[in-house]
């Protein structure tokens, strides 16, 4: 048989409609008092992104899952913005055996005996068929923003002037994938030095797992327990600026014997 060379890949493709709306403000003040003058300036951005048709009927786009189905971050369905994130929902860590043998969420669950000890996450059941599986994931975060805002503040006295410019994002969530590694022994990495607050006992932890290697539970798998709220506002960027004034004074002299 005859080798080849090179790669076929799948082109970039129209596999869907988004609609964004939403609504832009924008603010200015200004004011001199004397030798001092001051503006401030804010703008927000509202914007709704929304997934209005998808290439096939009923679908919907997956991230990569890098040969894990537990690790499959987020889901683009029709109705909903686009790059949802989508996992399981966390409901707190089994700190004793009573808790699992009562729990209705993993009564039928077939990793119940063996599989599921103190310390593991507590996932929760949402169709009530008492097993933890794929049909439990929904849902979990949303990665774009509600609101993108900035401020532009200036300020001038006798020549100086000072700038100062914030940005900011609200209602944004991300997924921590580096803190999922970082909390997740079976990793080849340097751990976080959160995981020395993991669970090692009944009360001393009721959000980070206990430590396996194995993780039978799947307790890394994608759910709300890496969910972060995204929001921030920071200082971007700072300018002092001074007009100088400089005088220079020339002579010339010119005489003859």
């Amino acid at each position: 048989s005859l080798g080849t060379l090179g790669r076929a890949s799948i082109p970039y493709q129209n596999v869907g409609q988004i609609r964004n709306k939403g609504l832009e403000l924008e603010l200015t003040y200004r004011k001199s008092e004397g030798a001092f003058t001051y503006s401030v300036s804010a703008n927000a951005t509202f914007i709704h992104n929304e997934v209005t048709k998808l290439l096939t009927p009923g679908s919907f786009l997956a991230s990569q899952t890098y040969g894990r189905t537990d690790q499959e971050i987020t889901r683009t369905y029709v109705g909903n913005p686009y790059g949802t994130f989508y996992g399981w929902l966390a409901d707190g860590i089994y700190q004793n055996q009573q808790q699992i043998d009562s729990d209705p969420g993993v009564a039928n669950d077939p990793r119940k005996d063996g599989q599921i000890h103190p310390g593991d996450v507590k996932f929760r059941d949402l169709n009530s068929d008492g097993v933890i599986d794929d049909k439990d994931r929904t849902i979990i975060g949303n990665p774009q923003p509600k609101v993108t805002y900035g401020l532009n503040a200036n300020m001038g006295y006798k020549g100086f002037d000072l700038n100062l410019f914030f940005l900011g994002v609200g209602g944004v969530d991300i997924y921590n994938a580096d803190r999922m590694q970082g909390l997740n022994p079976a990793y080849p990495f340097n751990m976080y030095q959160e995981v020395t607050g993991r669970w090692h006992g009944e009360g001393t932890s009721n959000s980070i797992p206990r430590l396996s290697s194995t993780d039978p539970n799947l307790n890394f798998r994608t759910s709300n327990l890496f969910i972060e709220n995204g929001a921030f506002l920071r200082l971007k960027n700072i300018t002092v600026a001074a007009l100088i004034k400089l005088h220079f004074s020339l002579c010339f002299s010119n005489s003859r014997l």
